[in-house]
Formats: structure tokens, C-alpha cells, sequence
């Protein structure tokens, strides 16, 4: 080996020349560094610069221009796992001297989705998108998150989780299905061939032993996909299991999974999956101790980086007892641990860049595993699929940090669960590196979008806390901005929960109030001047004020340095438009007479947002003085005098008048009808229909003075009215449902529960259990009661007079109740004084009397009873 001295003291190799030999005492006497180093050749020594044999790469013989493999790269020497040295075939030089930048190596592993029900629905997806070598282009370029927020949304088929039960709403609201987690099950089938109908698929269950109806099963179609998907829903609690066991065992080309109902508000069906990235570790010799701590104390600081990224050192050691001989400079080394496994010689050079810092020798060692991040994500892939069948799978493109992060959706929430035991598991591919896998609960809650912007100051600083408690907060605008949701995602249940409580506080707004009075005014209640001066004020002060005609009060949404101002504004706006307000109750001839150009009449007379006719409540209402008041009753009194006649006809009326008010359409929104209402007026009538329909659930357009036959859909409703009344109207007529179905349904009898059961039918036998699974109490679906191991028999016979014939068998056996306690007890043998095995007391058997210690019960029974009572029978009364 020759070497020679350069004017900057480095070591260099000096190749196909002979200069001077300037050999060192120290090399004379290590005769081993004469000799080449094959662990370092193949890229895997352990000893650095202390290392006692040759670390050079050695000279290549001229390449055979006729071999094409020396003109390929190595890719083994890539990975630093080469063991042929300088007699390898293919070029070595090539990544020596311009190291390739890092790429997304995703892009060369197929994309497991492409093939699946639906394609790949991520258009950012790095991986290969090929089909039979042919590229597929994915137009889609949203976030994978965001789609599916909007894909939920659309596809709304009407059914919610309400009381611990998921309700099936027809297209009129109507409740057609109560199903509940014990008696309901929900199956996904894939694996079909394209093209399979329902019908088809009922004939594949019955081959399987499951005679199901058509009805029971839904395919979606994918135009695009290779395969067919059918969901299966049966009344009967263990049929997807069964369904999914059966399949598995007959090793059939199909799959069955098992969809739970999601019960709660949030969702635990994601986890989070991390790794540490492929790195190396890195020797850098320096000839001065303190220039070496001060290089080490720069790279822990992260004032230098090595692209870009944050890397450890050691602190400087002495390479060895000789080392320090003038003769050799190279005498103190550092050792940088996470270096990125790409980086260049010339990257760690780069880190360091100040010249006074620069090192004299730099040499890096092997990669900790060599697969790319797209091959050790496919086979995470394939340990989480092991726990359950995934809905999405998706690696997260990053080029900064220490960790590869990737997240995955199951289906199933209880797979989400056991994939949490890879947690800490080694993984062969990492070489034995661990994986973490954290299990993630979300909770959404969708807005109107005013309310957000209006709510954003006070959400903002809740985002800052949230982020130490390493919960991720999301917003999705969709496509009109009329509605925002938000989405908090954590691991810790508690923290989650907390979150909620805050975001619901903060959107339920401020009811605004005047001292201890709340601020309103029943000029508020029409679209009159007051309500069109509040709306001026809140759009001068840039908050969101709501009115809430049914509760009487507003509410405010902005930042709360605010909330004064707003109130001083309004009161003093109100006092403005203050007068007397005067309700008319109207019974059913009555409100026949003012929808039919009755209040038509009063309003001529007393002018426009006087008298306000509210169609839902079947009431008129004057706002002005008491003269006015009296007026329209002496107008009601003598109605048979005035010329009935249809509003329609009344020149006055306009097509923007709303059919609930009367009054000209405040923030109009206009029916499949053509039938114009106020958004208010049209959401409380939405909101009252379960009250106000006489038998089955209806939300009927008032349009036409009442007969217009028209009946809204869900998704007409949907379409005009906020999510947080859409969700209203859709729990009142559950509850309107559960109401005139005693016999079926019940709620739980714990206080604020609120979660409902189906009633089981009475028997003589012991009821089978049944814990509800909101508050945990035990609870007897038959009669309705605690009961424990009784029968309802049995419970019903104490209940209503069993208590008699308790007390007589309890005489007949010698037992008796504690005094002190209850605890009962029974007298077999022995003398009168009894200790009670429940509260320890001292007990006088004849009189059943109470002591502490036993000396006073016996002193006791000698003196009252003459004796202490060992003739038992004379005692039993």
C-alpha cells in the first residue's frame, strides 16, 4: 500500500504512481495493516479507525470494454453488502463518486389497491400504477382523508346511532329498523367475480348452508374494478362470524368480514405505524481533541445536520496509545449515529461547515437494513392484515425525521385493537428493529361554516394544547364552504373525551344575557326591524349571532372580548323596538279561518310585523300596544263578516311570503314545490313534525294555505337545513318511534343513560343477561328490574306480597336479620349471643339487642332473660 503526505494533512490514496514511501514507526510495527480488511470490503466493520488491518478500497483492473455489467452500478455496494471487492463485475466508481439523491422508492412497488373493488382511491398513491405493464393514470389528486370525509358524506343512507341502537330512516323518515349490536349482523363479501347479482350471490350462501333472502343483500357497482363487493344484512347476531369461519375453512376464494356498528361518537378502527428509517453510523478523526468535542457539540445541538436531518455524536475519544504521536495526526475520533443510510461522504464534509472545524479523515459505516421503505411497508402491511382485513393502508412521504410513518383504516375496531400487539415487535426486514403501533380514536363534529370562522380564535388556542397532548386536530371544507367539519384524532381516550367536551362548548356558542337576563324581545320573533337591525349589528362587529325562536334567546359565536359589546348594542337597539306583545292561542276553527285570509285581515288592519302568524305553533302574535291587540280579537270575534277568501288571491300576498309566517322569506330557500319559506320558519317545522304528526312520521309542506300534498324527503331536508337540525329532526322521530312502541323497546332506567334495549318476553326461567353497555348496571329486559338471580316470577312474588311468606320461612329456619346491618343469620346450636358475619356486632338472640363486646351481650341475657339460653326451642318465637 502506498500513501502519501498532502499539504492538508489528509490521507490519501495514491494509485498507479510511485512517490516517496513514508512509512511511520507505528506502521512498521503492525504488520496486519499491510493486509486488507474483508469485513470492511463488504461493508460491515464494527472497528473504524482502530481497526487493525486495511481499510482502502483496492484497486479495480482495468474493465473489459466487452462486459456490458461494468457500466451497471452495483446494487449490492449500494447497500454496502459487496463481498467481491475490486474483483466485482459491475461498477462500484460510479456511486463513490456521485451518490444518487433519494428518491421515493415507493414507485417501484405495485400498488395493492389498483386491483381492488374501487381501485386505488388515494390520487397522490406513490406506488406503481400498472396494469399488464400499462400505466393507470389516477386523476384524483386529493388527500386520502379528505375523500374520505366527502365519500361518508354522500353516501348518507339514513342511518344513525342513537340511545346504542343504529336506526333505519326510509326516505320520508319514517324509522323502519331498530337494530341493536345483540340482534343484528352486517357481513362484506369480497372476492366475487364482476358481474355477480344479488341473486347470484343468494345462491352462493345457500351452497354455504345460509338461506337468506335477496333483500338482505346490496352490491355496489364499480365500473372500474376487477371484482365485486355485496354486503350482507341478516338478523342474526352471529352470521357474519359464522359466515367469515365457514369461508375460511372451506379455503374458499372468498372473504367475509364482519362490519361493526360504531356505537360511540368516535372511532378507534386507525393506528399509526412508525419505524426508524435505514441509517448508518460514521467515524470522523480529527488530530485535536478540542476541535473534536466542538464538531460533536455542534451535531448534538443541531447546529450542523446532515441533509438536512438531526444526527448524534459521541464524544471524542483517543483512537489509541500511539495514536498521539506528531507522527500520526489522526488521534481523535467521533462517532455520528443516524446518519441518513444515502448519505455521501461529502454530505458529512458538507455538515461541517466551518473551515476550522473540517475533520482529516471520514469513514461510514454499514446501512442498519438494507430494504427500501416501500419494502419493509409491504410487509408491515402484511402483519397488520393478519389481525383483520384493512379498508386503507397509506405511507406517508417524508424525507425529514428519523421515523417512516404510515396509517392504516381496519374494518373491524376489534382488529384495530389486536394489531396494538405488533407494538415493540422486531421485524426480520428491519433487521431486528421494532415497530410502534398506536391505536387512534377520532371524533367529528360538522358545522356550519360561519360558525367555524366565527369560533376559529377560541379553536386555535385549544389547538396549541391539544398538540402537547399530541392530539392532531383536521378541518374539511366542502365543496359549497357552507359546512366545516372537525376532526380530533388521538391515542389517549381520556384526552379525546376532553376534546370533545371543549369543541362542543365552544360551538354550542354564548346565550347572550343582560346581567342575569337573557336578551330578547318578541319583536325579535318576526323578520321585522329588530331582526334586520341585529343581523346589521352583527355584521358590523364581525360575529355570528344566532336567533332561537323556540328557546327565546340568542347566541353568540366570536371572540369573547366581544360579548359585552354585542349585548349593550342589541339592548339598546330593543329598547328602540319595544312594545307589548300579546299571544292568540288559536283552536282548530279558529286557525281554519286564519290560514284561509283570516290573519290576512288583522294584518291589513294593523300593519305588517304587527301581527305575526306562526302556523306550527297555531298562534298569532301582536307586537304593539294593547288597542292593537283588541282590534285583532274584535276581528276574530266578527269574522263571519268579512269576506273569507284564499290567500292566493289576496293582491298583497307574494310568492316570497313564507307559508309558516306569513311574512316576506328572511334567508329564502325555495321547495321542490316551488314554495318559498324562511330558513328559521322551514327548520322549526322540520324540527316539530314527530310532535305534530298524528300517526306516522311526516314532514308536510304548509305551502298553498295548508293543502299542498307535498311531503319532503330526508335528502330535500338535508339540502336546506343545518346538520346539527337535520340530526335533531332525525333523534325526535326516533324518539317519537320509541315512544308509541312500549312493548318493544324500553330505556334503561338509569338515571342519564339514555341507551335503549328490546323487551324480551316474561318466563319462568332465569332471563338471560343482559348488561347495558352505556352504564354497565345489570338489568332484566322482561320486566324492567333488577333482579339479579331471581326469575321474574320470583322477583314479582317478593315484590307484591312474597315479603309474608319470605318472613314465615325464615322463622321456620331459624333465621333472623341483622339489627344492624341486614346480614341474615341462622341459629343452629350453641348459646344466645350471635356475632354478625357482616358487621361484626354482638347480638342478643332472644331480643335481637346490639353490643360492642361480647362481656356486655352475656351480662346482658343473664339479667333479662335469666341466662345465657341453652335451651334452644323455648328461645324460637
Amino acid at each position: 500500500m502506498i500513501r502519501r503526505a498532502t499539504n492538508n494533512n489528509r490521507l490519501e490514496p495514491h494509485e498507479h504512481t510511485l512517490d516517496l514511501l513514508i512509512l511511520t514507526t507505528h506502521d512498521i510495527m503492525a504488520p496486519s495493516k499491510m493486509i486488507q480488511c474483508r469485513f470492511f470490503a463488504q461493508g460491515s466493520c464494527r472497528n473504524g479507525v482502530s481497526c487493525s488491518f486495511v481499510h482502502e478500497r483496492p484497486t479495480r483492473s482495468p474493465e473489459d470494454p466487452s462486459d456490458y455489467r461494468a457500466k451497471l452500478p452495483c446494487k449490492f455496494f449500494a447497500q454496502a453488502l459487496c463481498q467481491n471487492g475490486g474483483n466485482c463485475k459491475f461498477s462500484h466508481d460510479e456511486i463513490i463518486s456521485s451518490p444518487p439523491a433519494p428518491s421515493d422508492s415507493r414507485a417501484e412497488v405495485p400498488c395493492r389497491f389498483l386491483l381492488r373493488p374501487g381501485g386505488c382511491q388515494n390520487g397522490s398513491c406513490p406506488y406503481l400504477h400498472t396494469i399488464g405493464g400499462i400505466k393507470v393514470d389516477v386523476s384524483s389528486n386529493q388527500n386520502l382523508e379528505v375523500d374520505e370525509e366527502k365519500e361518508q358524506e354522500r353516501d348518507d343512507y339514513f342511518i344513525r346511532n342513537l340511545s346504542g341502537a343504529s336506526i333505519y330512516f326510509n326516505e320520508f323518515g319514517h324509522v323502519i329498523k331498530v337494530s341493536l349490536p345483540t340482534d343484528f349482523s352486517l357481513a362484506s363479501i369480497t372476492g366475487l367475480a364482476p358481474g355477480t347479482t344479488p341473486a347470484a350471490t343468494v345462491e352462493i350462501l345457500r351452497g354455504l348452508g345460509f338461506d337468506l333472502d335477496v333483500n338482505c343483500i346490496r352490491i355496489p357497482g364499480y365500473a372500474a374494478s376487477s371484482e365485486t363487493k355485496a354486503t350482507v344484512k341478516v338478523e342474526d347476531p352471529l352470521f357474519a362470524k359464522k359466515l367469515s369461519i365457514r369461508l375460511k375453512e372451506q379455503k374458499s376464494t372468498l372473504s367475509a368480514t364482519p362490519i361493526p356498528i360504531d356505537m360511540k361518537g368516535t372511532n378507534c378502527r386507525k393506528v399509526y405505524i412508525s419505524w426508524h428509517k435505514a441509517s448508518r453510523s460514521a467515524w470522523v478523526n480529527f488530530g485535536n481533541g478540542d476541535i473534536a468535542n466542538r464538531v460533536a457539540q455542534k451535531f448534538n445541538e443541531g447546529r450542523y445536520k446532515c441533509l438536512g436531518q438531526f444526527v448524534r455524536s459521541s464524544s471524542a475519544t483517543r483512537s489509541g496509545s500511539r495514536s498521539g504521536s506528531r507522527h500520526n495526526p489522526v488521534a481523535w475520533t467521533i462517532i455520528l449515529s443516524d446518519v441518513p443510510n444515502h448519505a455521501a461522504l461529502k454530505d458529512i464534509e458538507g455538515a461541517i461547515i466551518y473551515p476550522q472545524d473540517k475533520p482529516r479523515h471520514i469513514e461510514l459505516g454499514a446501512v442498519s437494513y438494507p430494504a427500501s421503505e416501500a419494502e419493509v411497508s409491504v410487509e408491515v402491511r402484511s402483519h397488520l392484515e393478519q389481525h383483520g382485513p384493512l379498508e386503507n393502508f397509506y405511507l406517508r412521504p417524508t424525507f425529514e425525521g428519523k421515523r417512516v410513518k404510515a396509517a392504516a383504516w381496519f374494518r373491524d375496531e376489534d382488529d384495530a385493537r389486536s394489531a396494538c400487539s405488533l407494538n415493540n415487535k422486531p421485524l426480520s426486514t428491519l433487521r431486528d428493529g421494532k415497530l410502534t403501533v398506536t391505536l387512534v380514536r377520532s371524533i367529528k363534529l360538522k358545522i356550519f361554516a360561519t360558525v367555524y370562522y366565527a369560533s376559529k380564535s377560541r379553536i386555535d388556542e385549544q389547538c396549541k394544547m391539544w398538540k402537547e397532548q399530541h392530539l392532531v386536530f383536521h378541518v374539511y371544507q366542502d365543496a359549497l364552504h357552507q359546512y366545516t367539519t372537525l376532526k380530533v384524532e388521538g391515542n389517549n381516550a381520556k384526552d379525546l373525551a376532553n376534546a370533545r367536551r371543549t369543541l362542543e362548548e365552544i360551538l354550542d356558542g354564548v346565550v347572550l344575557k343582560d346581567g342575569e337576563n337573557i336578551v330578547w324581545d318578541t319583536a325579535l320573533g318576526s323578520n321585522g326591524t329588530a331582526f334586520m337591525k341585529l343581523k346589521s349589528i352583527a355584521k358590523e362587529l364581525r360575529v355570528v349571532v344566532i336567533r332561537d325562536r323556540s328557546m327565546r334567546q340568542l347566541r353568540f359565536y366570536g371572540p369573547p372580548e366581544k360579548v359585552q359589546q354585542v349585548v349593550h348594542q342589541i339592548t339598546d337597539m330593543l329598547k328602540e323596538e319595544s312594545s307589548s306583545s300579546y299571544e292568540i292561542d288559536l283552536e282548530s276553527h279558529q286557525f281554519s279561518w286564519a290560514i284561509h285570509g283570516g290573519f290576512k285581515s288583522v294584518e291589513h288592519e294593523l300593519g305588517k310585523n304587527i301581527a305575526i302568524f306562526n302556523v306550527v305553533s297555531r298562534k298569532i302574535t301582536i307586537n304593539g300596544t294593547h288597542q292593537q291587540y283588541e282590534t285583532a280579537l274584535a276581528i276574530m270575534d266578527g269574522k263571519q263578516a268579512i269576506h273569507i277568501r284564499s290567500i292566493s288571491d289576496d293582491p298583497s300576498s307574494t310568492e316570497s311570503d313564507c307559508p309558516i309566517c306569513f311574512c316576506e322569506a328572511d334567508t329564502p330557500i325555495k321547495t321542490s314545490c316551488k314554495h318559498t319559506y324562511c330558513l328559521e320558519c322551514f327548520e322549526e317545522c322540520c324540527k316539530s313534525a314527530a310532535s305534530t304528526s298524528k300517526d306516522e312520521f311526516q314532514i308536510k309542506c304548509q305551502g298553498d294555505e295548508g293543502t299542498c300534498s307535498t311531503v319532503f324527503t330526508l335528502r330535500e331536508v338535508k339540502d336546506h337545513v343545518s346538520s346539527s337540525v337535520f340530526e335533531t329532526i332525525l333523534k325526535s322521530t326516533f324518539e317519537e318511534y320509541i315512544q308509541r312502541h312500549p312493548q318493544t323497546f324500553r330505556y334503561c332506567p338509569t338515571p342519564d343513560c339514555g341507551y335503549i334495549y328490546r323487551c324480551s318476553t316474561a318466563s319462568n326461567s332465569k332471563p338471560p343477561a343482559y348488561m347495558c353497555p352505556n352504564c354497565f348496571e345489570p338489568l332484566c329486559t322482561s320486566c324492567h328490574s333488577r333482579h339479579g338471580d331471581y326469575t321474574c316470577a320470583e322477583y314479582k312474588d317478593i315484590a307484591s306480597g312474597g315479603y309474608e311468606a319470605l318472613a314465615k320461612l325464615k322463622k321456620e329456619l331459624n333465621i333472623k336479620d341483622c339489627p344492624k346491618c341486614t346480614t341474615p343469620m341462622e341459629k343452629t346450636e350453641g348459646c344466645n349471643h350471635m356475632t354478625c358475619a357482616g358487621c361484626k356486632a354482638h347480638i342478643c338472640w332472644v331480643c335481637m339487642a346490639v353490643f360492642d363486646a361480647g362481656a356486655a351481650c352475656y351480662a346482658h341475657m343473664n339479667k333479662a332473660h335469666g341466662g345465657i339460653g341453652l335451651g334452644l326451642e323455648r328461645f324460637m318465637d
